[in-house]
């Protein structure tokens, strides 16, 4: 037997044992007895036999016998060998990733969080000693702290194999197995913004965004940074925002660059900035896109301006050409439908077409009143507006929000309900209309453009001044640096010639200012200053020789002469604007004078002509003259009607009231012609008596136009000074908004009151009166409907306001009242006693307004800087997209943290489309 004392095996393992028979006599065959079994061991050569013992767990006696041949007992001795029978592992995750600890069972390869802390706890036998390698670094001991036992704890801080090594006193390192550590690595936080400009404000800007990352966010910034025009940046300003908690969130900003008391040229760089909550490694953060806003020089905001300008010219010409078109095209619709005996499919189309037109046509008015607005808020930000000019754009601003009215849109609904009926006769009645408010419309249009085009003139002439003047400053202040030799050579000559450029583009302007004045259809006064520029350019032009040949000296002298040219042509462009406004505003004043005379003359016309309709036959060939009459007067008012448009096509202070009440008296006027020719005296004369109440009306508010007209002539136009704040005249501030005194309305119905009462005693002298008071009751009724009227815009505000009074209602209802007995020359006891009633309503309401305004001025506070809102449309938006993202979470299931991540990286990209 080989080595028969050291058989000795490691448990678990196989054991081969080699038999050696030596002898003469060979056994053919050897036999193991393992216990009561025998087996045959494998025969490897003549004199040797093997056997394999499998899996050896415990000591194993036995023999060998075979051929006569019989061995000693033996003993196969078993070395215990050292095994881990389980393992168990703690994982402690970082407190920020807001995951729960967990455990796990017999799990060597694992993937965890960045920080994560590992607890091994082993459960072994048969060992004496456990030990970890982690990577290429040394051997690390388990702990051992019971028998069978050993645990170890480690930080997981980037991906790593691992390999556990067990060994005992007989068998030292008897095995290993190896593991692997992967990190989940704490990513980077992500955010997005979406900037939107306010159409009505650029300065005004709103921002939303989202920002999310793997575990949490900390803090979300706004920063900005000034560049300075003249050179230099401001220190980074970094503005904390409020968020919400969690991983994904949405933001909102709102931005006033106002704020900044920035200066033409500055640029900003802004941008949104965002840290995570990594505790590992430090904060991270993730930047938006570097955005930027550069404020326009005056240069280029004035180049924008004049685009601007002829953009909306463009808007209102095609709109008015299209009005134009639109009431041809119904005139003849008309005419066709009065043709026909009942409405067919085809006629309804084509009024079909028309109204969707009609409605085109209001939405392109609308657009070009949002343009003009726009425009206006921009002019304020970068300049100051004479009173004069901000006045005229408040009116012009005005003409365009009552340009589309709300009659007009009524009545489109009402012809749309008519064409579903076929109602051939009522249909006819809303086309005339409808044809009168287009025709109005295109009236309004055409005075639009006009004033538009008188207001772009006086603005250019109002810059060409203030460049001037400012270029003159300038030329001045570098003459007496060339004289005094303040700077170098270079600078001098760098900064002339820029100079020399503005000029030259002072002098294209204003070649540009007298073609837009020529274009006008009542040019202003505007003498050719084409040599003086010339001069002046002249000047500067040699200025820059003499610098250039180091002649200072003369340089400064022809500096100087340069800038004392442009101021005088700045001062004489000043008085040619003060004079021409004097001159046109003379002829203006004459022209309404003219307009008042042939007002009255037809209001007496008319009171006559009603007069004697009511006491005629029908039957009579007196009768047909006076109708024949009656359309005299009508083609008569038709003079003072283009005499009144052309007036207020130029002239700002013709309100769009008088051209609404030209509409009511042409349309009386011929509903009494109407009336005359089918012999209906009653209406007729009913048409004819509002007709004539319409006249007086119109006369007293042109009378009260001329007044005012005549006050600013008077008082030297104020008007043509500079303010910081446009729209108040020197003398306004009485109540809000710079209106009117409260007490003007009440003093002049008491006036009227005492008018009335002497008026009355005379009749009574007189008995019946005599044939000079017609006028006076036409003058009585016009001064009533003026306080009516100027009642009716108080009650307005009121309302706009949330104001509104009943006690206002009811004494314009009394008003109009007496306007009807005055027309009508009745002049009773009960009608000045109803006059005393409203002077005294009048008044009560008057001091009450006086208390309310007193209350609000004890609870009066200082003015708050109030943060703008968000547009409504683009608060819907977000709204809508982040109600969204909220439906896709709330199905979410609780899911392993890899598809989580998947979950919200979907979101996410859902978030931003």
């Amino acid at each position: 037997l080989i080595n028969p004392d050291s058989l000795r095996a490691v448990q678990f393992s196989d054991f081969e044992l080699n038999v050696q028979v030596e002898g003469q006599a060979l056994p053919n065959e050897m036999f193991i007895n393992l216990g009561n079994v025998q087996y045959r061991l494998s025969k490897d050569a003549p004199n040797r036999f093997s056997y394999r013992f499998v899996n050896v767990q415990k000591d194993v006696p036995f023999t060998l016998f075979g051929g006569g041949i019989e061995s000693k007992d033996y003993t196969l001795q078993v070395l215990r060998k050292p095994s881990v029978a389980g393992f168990d592992v703690k994982l402690h995750f970082p407190e920020y990733t807001g995951r729960p600890d967990e455990s796990l069972a017999n799990v060597g390869d694992l993937v965890v969080p960045q920080g994560t802390q590992i607890s091994w706890v082993f459960n072994v036998q048969n060992t004496e000693k456990l030990a970890l390698r982690f990577g290429n670094d040394g051997v690390n001991e388990a702990k051992r702290f019971d028998d069978n036992l050993f645990s170890y704890n480690r930080r997981a801080l980037k991906d790593e194999t691992y390999k556990i090594f067990i060994s005992n006193n007989l068998l030292p390192n008897a095995d290993s197995v190896a593991y692997t550590v992967s990190i989940i690595p704490d990513l980077h936080p992500q955010i997005m913004v979406e900037e939107f400009k306010d159409s009505t404000n650029q300065r005004l800007t709103f921002f939303a965004g989202d920002a999310s990352d793997d575990y949490g966010l900390n803090n979300l910034t706004f920063n900005y940074q000034v560049k300075k025009v003249k050179g230099g940046q401001l220190p980074m300003n970094t503005i904390k925002i409020e968020k919400q908690a969690g991983k994904q969130i949405n933001y909102q900003y709102t931005w006033d660059i106002r704020n900044l008391e920035l200066e033409p040229g500055d640029e900003i760089s802004y941008y949104f900035e965002v840290f995570d909550n990594d505790a590992v490694n430090g904060s991270k953060s993730a930047r938006t896109n570097v955005m930027q806003y550069r404020m326009p020089t005056l240069d280029e905001f004035r180049q924008q301006q004049a685009q601007n300008s002829e953009e909306l010219k463009k808007e209102l010409d095609k709109s008015l050409k299209e009005s134009l078109k639109i009431n041809e095209e119904l005139k003849k619709l008309r005419d066709k439908v009065l043709q026909k005996k009942e409405m067919d499919w085809q006629t309804r189309k084509q009024m079909e077409n028309l109204l969707q037109r009609q409605k085109q046509l209001q939405e392109q008015i609308e657009q070009a009143k949002n343009n003009f607005e726009q425009n206006n808020k921009q002019q304020e930000e970068f300049q100051q507006k004479t009173e004069d000019i901000a006045k005229k754009q408040e009116d012009l601003q005005k003409m365009f929000e009552e340009s589309v009215s709300e009659e007009m849109k009524q009545l489109m609904e009402d012809i749309q309900k008519l064409l579903q009926e076929m109602n051939k006769d009522q249909m006819l009645e809303k086309m005339e209309e409808m044809q009168q408010n287009s025709e109005d419309l295109s009236k309004e249009l055409d005075r639009m453009k006009e004033l538009y085009k008188q207001l772009e003139v006086e603005q250019l002439q109002q810059q060409q001044i203030e460049q001037l003047e400012e270029l003159a400053k300038k030329q001045e202040d570098l003459a007496k640096q060339t004289e005094e030799n303040a700077k170098s050579d270079e600078d001098l000559k760098k900064e002339q010639d820029q100079l020399n450029k503005e000029m030259n583009e002072v002098a294209k302007k204003q070649e540009d200012l007298q073609k837009k004045n020529e274009d006008l259809k009542r040019p202003q006064k505007m003498d050719d200053q084409k040599q003086e520029m010339q001069d002046t350019q002249q000047d500067m032009k040699d200025a820059k020789q003499d610098l250039n040949q180091n002649q200072k000296k003369s340089a400064s002298k022809k500096q100087k002469s340069a800038a004392n040219k442009m101021k005088n042509m700045a001062n004489k462009m000043k008085q040619n604007k003060a004079s021409g406004e004097m001159e046109q505003m003379e002829e203006d004043i004459k022209m309404l004078r003219q307009l008042l005379e042939n007002l009255v003359s037809l209001s007496f016309a008319q009171e006559q002509n009603m007069k004697d309709v009511s006491t005629s036959s029908v039957n009579t060939p007196h009768y047909v003259e006076l109708a024949q009459q009656q359309y005299k007067i009508k083609d008569d008012f038709k003079v003072v009607e283009d005499s009144l448009h052309a007036l207020a096509s130029r002239n700002f202070k013709i309100e769009t009231i008088v051209n609404d009440k030209v509409s009511d008296i042409k349309g009386s006027m011929k509903r009494s012609i109407e009336d005359l020719e089918e012999r209906r005296v009653p209406a007729a004369t009913t048409n004819q008596q509002s007709s004539m109440k319409s006249l007086n009306d119109l006369a007293l508010m042109l009378s009260e136009i001329m007044q005012n007209m005549q006050q600013e002539m008077a008082s030297g136009m104020p008007g043509s000074q500079s303010c910081q704040k446009p729209g108040k005249k020197s003398g306004e501030g009485q109540g809000k908004g710079g209106k009117e005194p409260k007490d003007k309305i009440s003093k002049g119905q008491q006036s009227l009151n005492e008018q009335m009462k002497e008026l009355k005693q005379r009749m009574e002298g007189q008995k019946g009166g005599s044939p000079g008071m017609s006028k006076e009751f036409a003058q009585m009724a016009a001064k009533q409907a003026a306080m009516r009227n100027a009642l009716r815009e108080l009650q307005k505000q009121k309302q706009q306001q949330g104001k509104g009074s009943q006690t206002l209602d009811q004494i314009m209802q009394d008003m109009d009242k007496v306007e009807t007995d005055l027309v009508n020359k009745r002049l009773t006891n009960e009608m000045l006693k109803r006059q005393e009633e409203i002077l005294t309503r009048l008044l009560e309401e008057e001091r009450a307004e006086r208390e309310r305004e007193q209350d609000e001025q004890r609870q009066a506070q200082t003015a708050k800087q109030q943060p703008a809102k968000m547009p409504p449309a683009l608060e819907e938006y977000l709204k809508k997209r982040r109600a969204e993202i909220e439906q896709f979470r709330t199905v979410s299931p609780a899911l392993k943290p890899y598809y989580k991540q998947l979950v919200e990286e979907y979101l996410k990209g859902a978030g931003a489309n």
